[in-house]
């Protein structure tokens, strides 16, 4: 992330969700940096069984651009720009990040279980459409980011860069960060149901090798800035489940993602989706 001028591109309504996203914005981005407020409007039409026919609305563009220079007022912060597009609120929000080339998309999303993603909303298009970072602000630890969870593997780690050295990197590069958790997650089947013991199994080898691969993905990364720390950890559980409970005390979680993007990525899932719809604090997801 550029540490010199950074863009946030913030995707607001009148929504509780959407405010939690630009205060998260507000207070991660430094002096310098630029925050482009996006609220989208459109037409709304109504369907009948025999026709479909435009509701009369006034001038819809001027009204919503009003509501979003009032709700700039309120802010006092000259880094904000407020910007209207009309259209579907997910693509506006991903168009002008393309447009502004934004270093990161920041959106609200409450929203719990899978369903609540795939039945649609502005969060769900912007993750599964862009490939630039994204931030889904949930949960009840939306300031400024100081302490942050980085789940990693070695997944095609050969050459020397992952999904997860980029996470990382990204991570390292937040302004107002204090120390890093880079966590890799093992998981034993027979750890179900109240269940956490298994004869054939070496937990602290496994645990072992769960450091490795943190500080192999650390290593790859690079060193880290000044006043940063950066740690492995090794966490139990799969990847989804284990990343949600660190999510408890962490004030912002990050993964890598490969996702494929589109409407197959959407319905098969991933831990970026599981993240996005259980975690306890805010996430990013880095393409």
């Amino acid at each position: 992330m550029n540490t010199s001028q950074r863009t946030f591109v913030v995707g607001v309504d009148a929504s509780d969700d959407s405010n939690e996203a630009l205060q998260w914005a507000r207070g991660a981005a430094v002096a310098g940096d630029r925050i482009v407020v996006v609220h989208a409007w459109d037409i709304p039409t109504m369907i009948g069984i025999d026709s479909a026919t435009m509701v009369p609305a006034y001038d819809l563009g001027d009204v919503a651009a009003q509501g979003l220079a009032e709700l700039v007022e309120r802010q006092d912060d000259d880094r904000i720009e407020p910007v209207t597009r009309q259209g579907h609120a997910g693509r506006a929000i991903v168009d002008e990040a393309e447009d502004r080339d934004a270093d990161v998309i920041v959106v609200g999303h409450r929203g719990s279980g899978r369903a609540s993603v795939v039945l649609g909303s502005t969060a769900n298009h912007v993750v599964h459409h862009t490939k630039r970072p994204v931030v889904v602000v949930r949960g009840e630890h939306n300031t400024a980011p100081e302490s942050v969870v980085v789940g990693v593997d070695d997944n095609d780690l050969d050459d020397g860069e992952n999904e997860s050295v980029r996470a990382l990197r990204w991570a390292q590069g937040l302004g107002g960060v204090r120390e890093i958790q880079v966590v890799h997650s093992w998981f034993v089947p027979s750890m179900i149901a109240g269940r956490f013991s298994n004869p054939g199994a070496d937990f602290d080898k496994m645990d072992t090798a769960a450091i490795a691969i943190a500080e192999r993905v650390m290593a790859a990364a690079g060193p880290a800035p000044e006043g940063v720390t950066v740690t492995a950890q090794p966490i139990n559980g799969t990847p989804e489940f284990a990343l949600i409970e660190a999510s408890l005390t962490a004030d912002l979680v990050v993964v890598g993602s490969r996702g494929r993007g589109g409407f197959t990525h959407l319905l098969l899932g991933s831990t970026s989706l599981d993240l996005a719809s259980h975690s306890h604090s805010p996430v990013a997801i880095i393409r």
